[in-house]
């Protein structure tokens, strides 16, 4: 198995010689918005009422089946990769597994991966996920110290239950000779001893350990994720790291290969927009093929290559397509005419 951390590698193509994409590489579709953990550094934590608290569920079948099938029907290369997850944790919705399956089956996708805080999974979930074909499983970490980890999530949890479920998983794949879902275990960098502490935990139920790069989701209000986080102290410590991995770009290049199926059926070109304001359709009222090639998706492509923007809500207070960490491709200077390739 190739680790997580060099899939984006593998096989890569140069996006700028690629686009316009006759379909996106990535379909995200998110199974629940709902999660279990209140972390500080997220907005599952915000309490006020908004787009996102408005709207959090768990996808219906009817709706994921909706989806799969529009997939299926949809003509050309697979997917490269399908995720089942977003906003929320994935195994609140009962129905995960089943999806998975049907997911896995319609053979729309080269991969299918999912992200999870792995504190939901049991015997049975952790049988079903590796006979019905999950290949990658990220589980997202907040510390592996129990205190720190109440004072983050929310959650009075004690962490040696993830590894214990994560033991579970480890055991079942050698019951069942697989060597999937590949068990990705990833902690945002706390630049301290700390990291080691995390590493030593996880060190025996991981494929792969590895560290993300914090990042501040789109800010709400006098909001402000890193500091709860990491401190007031050690905000712009980690700030400057943060900026250590910034480049200089013009376009976001998530909504040229990607699209987001929220659990509402909004449907958003991009996996960082929680307050929903780069929403361009909705699955309910249009097929994805509609949504891909039509006018919202073009105007939303040529704002980013005009750098327009400031002109959406959401775009506006973002940073993340600055980031060397998660954003490999640069298409700054992409003719907008161009655009106007894709197959209706």
């Amino acid at each position: 198995m190739i680790p997580y951390t060099k899939l984006k590698e593998h096989n890569r193509h140069n996006l700028a010689n690629a686009i316009p994409l006759e379909k996106p590489f990535t379909l995200i579709i998110e199974p629940s918005s709902k999660c279990n953990f209140r972390c500080l550094h997220c907005f599952q934590s915000i309490k006020d009422k908004n787009y996102f608290t408005d709207n959090r569920m768990n996808m219906s079948m009817e709706l994921f089946s909706r989806v799969i099938d529009e997939m299926k029907k949809w003509d050309g290369a697979k997917l490269k990769v399908l995720k089942l997850s977003l906003y929320g944790e994935p195994l609140l919705n009962p129905l995960f597994c089943e999806m998975l399956k049907m997911a896995k089956e319609a053979e729309i996708a080269e991969r299918i991966e999912t992200t999870t805080n792995a504190s939901l999974l049991t015997e049975e979930i952790c049988e079903k996920i590796i006979c019905y074909g999950l290949d990658y499983m990220r589980v997202s970490i907040y510390s592996p110290i129990q205190d720190k980890h109440v004072r983050i999530t929310g959650s009075k949890m004690n962490i040696g239950t993830i590894h214990d479920n994560l033991s579970k998983l480890q055991s079942k794949k050698k019951l069942y000779t697989k060597k999937t879902p590949f068990v990705s275990v990833k902690m945002l960098d706390t630049y301290s001893a700390e990291n080691a502490i995390f590493q030593h935990m996880y060190q025996d139920v991981a494929d792969e350990i590895y560290f993300d790069e914090p990042h501040n989701w789109i800010p709400y209000k006098e909001k402000d994720f890193i500091k709860d986080l990491y401190g007031h102290e050690n905000r712009n410590s980690i700030r400057n790291n943060m900026g250590c991995s910034s480049t200089k770009r013009i376009a976001c290049t998530l909504p040229f290969f990607t699209l987001a199926v929220r659990s509402n059926g909004d449907v958003s070109p991009c996996c960082n927009d929680w307050i929903g304001g780069t929403n361009i359709g909705n699955i309910n009222k249009e097929n994805l093929r509609e949504i891909w090639n039509g006018e919202a998706v073009y105007e939303f492509q040529k704002m980013q290559l005009e750098n327009r923007k400031k002109e959406n809500s959401s775009c506006r207070k973002c940073r993340i397509y600055l980031s060397d960490h998660y954003i490999k491709d640069n298409i700054d200077g992409f003719p907008v005419a161009k655009l106007r390739g894709k197959n209706k």
